[in-house]
């Protein structure tokens, strides 16, 4: 989820480059520019700061009403964000942390993915066609 929040981050911000008349770029090219936007600093607090503003409005949601009868220590009036906050005072920031971490982390995966792609195609043609005569056999009947 948060590498799809990402990239419609980058997306948004790449609609005027889009509007100019290029050719299309490949699936390569766009990872590429994706792991490269991933591994930006200031890329990684924007999404970080997008995270935790999303995060905050579902931490805003008032559950007292429903919580209480699982959780004695919960009052009628409670969001999600009290209840957290009880638990660590500290948890907003901490998550911001993670949120900017898990960014870096999928980054470096998008990396790892680029790396891995001619052995991955490899593999998936050896897959179709070890797949091919089960295939056939299946679409004959």
């Amino acid at each position: 989820m948060r590498l799809a929040l990402t990239a419609a981050l980058l997306c948004a911000a790449a609609t005027p480059a889009l509007a100019q008349s290029q050719p299309e770029p490949s699936t390569r090219d766009k990872t590429e520019a994706l792991a490269r936007a991933l591994n930006n600093p200031i890329v990684q607090e924007g999404a970080a700061a997008m995270l935790t503003n999303l995060a905050g409005i579902v931490l805003d949601t008032r559950v007292g009403p429903a919580a209480r009868y699982i959780d004695p220590t919960i009052g009628e009036q409670d969001t999600l964000r009290d209840i957290q906050r009880r638990r660590d005072p500290n948890f907003e920031k901490n998550f911001h942390n993670d949120a900017r971490s898990a960014v870096v982390i999928a980054g470096k995966l998008t990396e790892g993915a680029l790396q891995m792609q001619d052995s991955l195609d490899q593999t998936a043609a050896r897959l179709r066609a070890a797949l091919a005569p089960l295939r056939g056999a299946l679409t004959t009947k």
